[in-house]
């Protein structure tokens, strides 16, 4: 993606090389998959794809990385068709604008324990409305309830996908993430959710 929310900074940059303190985000990322002995990485390129490439060049780094270029825009899920027949095993996928921190290791079990096609990690995300709201019943105030804190699921981002549910996504179509868990249901296919607390997964 070209990264919108973080303009001006993605004029200049395309979204993963957004500077985190003394790294590019994917560089975080990158690390914490390291962490759980993950080395095998493919990169969904389009926007400002060469500057992507020529950084990894330059980089000293003992993962391998592969490119997954995209000739038009593909969506969050669009360019993992080209995986389709290459992997054998649940793979992991993350957006390149979110850290996450919780045991990979678990995650995975939890994701093969359950059998389920699809897992994400949810995060708990509570919200406070600053006003009181009214619950009205034909134009007549019911009650008034100050300030209510609202709590829900969010999608964090970060997903491991059975192989066989690439086959839903279709070629060289704009498809995101939703529309494959949303595609994936329709047809059946175990789809899990793996809680985490809001202080564990940080959006850019």
């Amino acid at each position: 993606g070209k990264g919108t929310r973080l303009n001006p900074l993605t004029k200049i940059l395309p979204k993963p090389l957004v500077p985190i303190k003394d790294k590019p985000i994917i560089e975080h990322i990158i690390k914490r998959f390291v962490k759980y002995g993950m080395n095998d990485f493919y990169f969904a390129i389009r926007y400002k794809m060469e500057i992507i490439k020529a950084y990894f060049n330059d980089t000293k780094s003992n993962s391998r990385i592969r490119y997954l270029e995209e000739k038009k825009p593909l969506g969050t899920a669009g360019g993992l068709k080209k995986l389709y027949g290459k992997i054998k095993d649940s793979f992991f996928v993350t957006n390149c604008d979110v850290l996450i921190d919780t045991n990979l290791v678990d995650f995975f079990n939890f994701h093969k324990k359950e059998k389920l096609d699809i897992s994400l990690i949810v995060a708990s995300q509570k919200y406070t409305i600053p006003y009181g709201v009214c619950q009205i019943n034909k134009r007549k105030l019911e009650k008034i309830t100050e300030k209510p804190k609202l709590n829900y699921l969010v999608n964090a981002g970060l997903y491991l996908i059975n192989p066989k549910v690439l086959k839903l996504i279709p070629k060289n179509k704009y498809f995101d993430m939703n529309h494959l868990i949303r595609k994936a249901l329709e047809k059946n296919y175990k789809v899990g959710v793996y809680p985490i607390a809001q202080k564990h997964w940080m959006d850019i």
